[in-house]
């Protein structure tokens, strides 16, 4: 299995996982039915920081584009290997255990070339809806799949119209936020202490139902939002 080849990085092995899930043809049951047999086997691994410790948060239908991520990671992963982040289902707790890690990277960073795209890094777009701030926090999540060399890259993603697949970008779409950098990751990193809880948030509220999101309630996950990322 690609994915286990010691030789190749940790994104790398991510990619080729994911590029198993693409070719062996993973999809919704029916559109926007958010869920599959496969897609259930995402979710389940799925946990969040509650009251101080990684609890498994029992879903199985969503928003399942983080899901599909952490599941890549964790098929992935080696023997010792230490996570980037943890198994999450919501792509803001992803890039809040990546900025808890030292590990996540600005597009501005990208854009200047003071962060060069590696394949594998988890991409994170802005889905949120102009005009509407209870959208601020809707995310989405893929990997870098290639890089052009001139401010252009693919990216290959789950929950991209009901299934995976390869879309085309630019490193200057402004709906583009980050990056997380696998490469700087060290053995002394993924530590429990210190990471958001997020026991007074929905779990609908961090996996909408919808793939431009679906507000559910979210008031409280927005103030814990604003007070984790300060906007």
């Amino acid at each position: 299995m690609k994915w286990k080849d010691p030789s190749l990085t940790l994104g790398e092995r991510c990619v080729a996982f994911s590029e198993q899930e693409l070719a062996n043809g993973v999809k919704e049951d029916s559109p926007s039915s958010f869920t599959s047999p496969r897609i259930k086997e995402y979710f389940s691994i799925c946990t969040r920081v509650i009251n101080g410790k990684e609890v498994n948060i029992n879903i199985s239908v969503g928003n399942w584009c983080a899901s599909s991520a952490a599941f890549s990671l964790h098929e992935s992963l080696l023997p010792g290997e230490t996570r980037p982040h943890g198994y999450r289902v919501g792509v803001v707790e992803i890039i809040s255990d990546l900025q808890h890690n030292g590990l996540y990277r600005t597009v501005a960073e990208a854009q200047s070339g003071a962060y060069q795209l590696k394949v594998g890094d988890p991409i994170f777009f802005d889905r949120s809806r102009p005009n509407d701030p209870s959208t601020a926090w809707f995310r989405h999540i893929g990997r870098v799949y290639s890089v052009d060399g001139n401010g252009g890259f693919h990216c290959i993603s789950g929950n991209s119209g009901g299934k995976w697949n390869i879309s085309s970008h630019k490193l200057s779409q402004v709906n583009l936020l980050g990056f997380g950098d696998y490469s700087a990751l060290s053995m002394t990193q993924q530590q429990a202490g210190g990471l958001p809880d997020w026991s007074h948030v929905n779990i609908l509220d961090l996996a909408p139902m919808e793939d431009t999101g679906k507000h559910l309630e979210a008031s409280n996950f927005f103030d814990l939002f604003h007070s984790v990322f300060g906007k």
